[in-house]
């Protein structure tokens, strides 16, 4: 009885498949090696309760495909590719969280072979990853045009994909610099660019329009990085520049002409000014700690026309910050000397648990997005220990990215897929000083959304719900030039 359960078992999987609607397999051929899908997922770790990790099998007509859990659980699906229910899929992860889904593969190529392939596994974190999605935004990758650009929101959960703010809702020059705090969707902010500008806040329900312009500043304020309370907001001024290269391998440089940092009261619309982050270099990206008691941020010396844009390379500093008082401390601290080993480091972000920072690293420029060997890096900040992060960067480059509340799992871009567009991908962090194999953000269809996308993600940021955002609204005050002007804290 033992010997016909087990055979009733084995014959299971292949019973199934049979029933469904599609071809039906014949004259298998057994391939010692993993099928070829994309995207690559084998060996990847993701969080229970994501969207399914559908794929393509290169040259595969029709695909059937098992999910097996090693805890317990068994979904199949088959069609032109691997797309799996959505909520059996997220079943399967929920029970085998801390486990391992296999994923069987027969497929059938143009030539009428069908093929079964050795199991792609993919590991499944007890690690949560409780935030509702990211928010990103979505530009052309060569920036010739705004009419389509935009900041969206994605359901980490299902497929779906929402605006939040577009050039076509508030015909605008452009949006950017979006940002929650600690990924709370309830205190968010984006900054709009053009004729009608302004940085819209929103807290708690309650929504602002703010001119950061003040005439003690060179610039409107840019780069965002939010306070744990919620008052304060760290920005830099950036008067930016691009040109375009006529080197094949590179189109876009974008660099500053000067910039600086400060932080904003957001309560009392405040600027607060400090000579230290206000100097002939060039400061820029500032972060608050997970504590809020110290600003990072990057520093250069300062661009002259004479010399050529790849002497700009920013070190990493930081500074001390009184929440209470509202002040910044009276020395700057230099973290890492990025210049002295030929490198530049930007956008550092703390982890908010404050034991890591993670930054991009690259030959120089303080915008990595354009340059191919521009990677992720992390510092311990008990340890003071710094290294690439091997295990998540590619030959191409990876930059914008940022940390989830957690704190054991990073998003952020890369070029990897086709060295143009910058795609969204995960990665789990153990805790420990490791990544797990990065996964690429989840679609239904991925050869077709990916082949067919012509936007490059950019800024991902996690969010633990929704952003509302009132569009009609935000265009009508955009519009009508409703907006507080800033003073300077005293």
């Amino acid at each position: 009885m033992k010997n016909i359960k087990n055979l009733i078992l084995s014959a299971l999987p292949l019973a199934l498949l049979m029933s469904c609607g599609g071809p039906k397999p014949g004259n298998v051929a057994e391939r010692n090696m993993l099928p070829p899908v994309f995207p690559d997922i084998d060996s990847i770790t993701i969080p229970a309760d994501i969207a399914p990790i559908n794929f393509n099998v290169d040259g595969a007509t029709y695909v059937y495909a098992t999910a097996r859990g090693s805890v317990s659980g068994q979904i199949e699906c088959d069609g032109e590719w691997a797309d799996f229910d959505i909520d059996q899929w997220r079943q399967l992860t929920r029970d085998n969280a801390g486990g391992c889904i296999s994923v069987d593969v027969t497929a059938l190529d143009s030539a009428g072979q069908w093929s079964k392939y050795q199991p792609i596994h993919i590991f499944v974190s007890d690690d949560p990853m409780p935030e509702f999605g990211v928010t990103y935004r979505r530009i052309r990758p060569g920036y010739e045009t705004f009419s389509d650009i935009g900041i969206y929101q994605r359901d980490l959960h299902s497929f779906e994909e929402l605006p939040i703010i577009t050039y076509r809702s508030i015909q605008t020059d452009c949006m950017n610099c979006h940002v929650a705090n600690r990924c709370d969707a309830n205190c968010f902010q984006i900054h709009v660019r053009g004729n009608h500008f302004g940085t819209i806040f929103q807290k708690d329900g309650r929504r602002e329009l703010m001119n950061t312009k003040h005439d003690s500043t060179i610039a409107n304020c840019m780069y965002a990085y939010w306070h744990p309370t919620g008052k304060y907001v760290a920005y830099s001024l950036n008067l930016v520049h691009q040109s375009f290269w006529e080197n094949p391998t590179k189109n876009i440089e974008v660099y500053d002409l000067a910039s600086d940092a400060l932080v904003l009261d957001v309560e009392n619309h405040e600027l607060i000014l400090s000579p230290l982050l206000k100097t002939k270099d060039f400061e820029s990206y500032p972060v608050f700690s997970a504590d809020g008691n110290y600003i990072y941020f990057c520093t250069s010396k300062p661009y002259v026309e004479q010399n050529l844009l790849d002497s700009m390379r920013y070190d990493l500093c930081g500074v001390a910050f009184d929440p209470v008082a509202g002040r910044i401390g009276d020395h700057v601290d230099t973290i890492i000397a990025a210049s002295k080993m030929g490198k530049s480091i930007t956008h550092p972000r703390p982890s908010y648990d404050g034991k890591y920072l993670l930054y991009s690293i690259a030959d120089y420029s303080v915008f990595p997005i354009h340059h191919r060997e521009a990677e992720l890096a992390i510092m311990d900040l008990q340890t003071g220990e710094q290294r690439i992060l091997d295990e998540v960067n590619s030959p191409s480059a990876e930059s914008f990215h940022n940390w989830n509340t957690t704190s054991r799992w990073i998003v952020f871009s890369s070029r990897r897929y086709n060295n143009n567009n910058n795609l969204l991908y995960f990665a789990h962090w153990d805790g420990n000083g490791h990544a797990g194999k990065p996964f690429m953000l989840p679609q239904r269809n991925p050869r077709d959304y990916y082949h067919k996308m012509m936007h490059s993600y950019n800024v991902p940021d996690f969010t633990l719900q929704k952003v509302d955002l009132d569009i009609r609204a935000v265009a009508s005050e955009i519009n009508d030039n409703k907006l507080i002007q800033v003073g300077l804290k005293k």
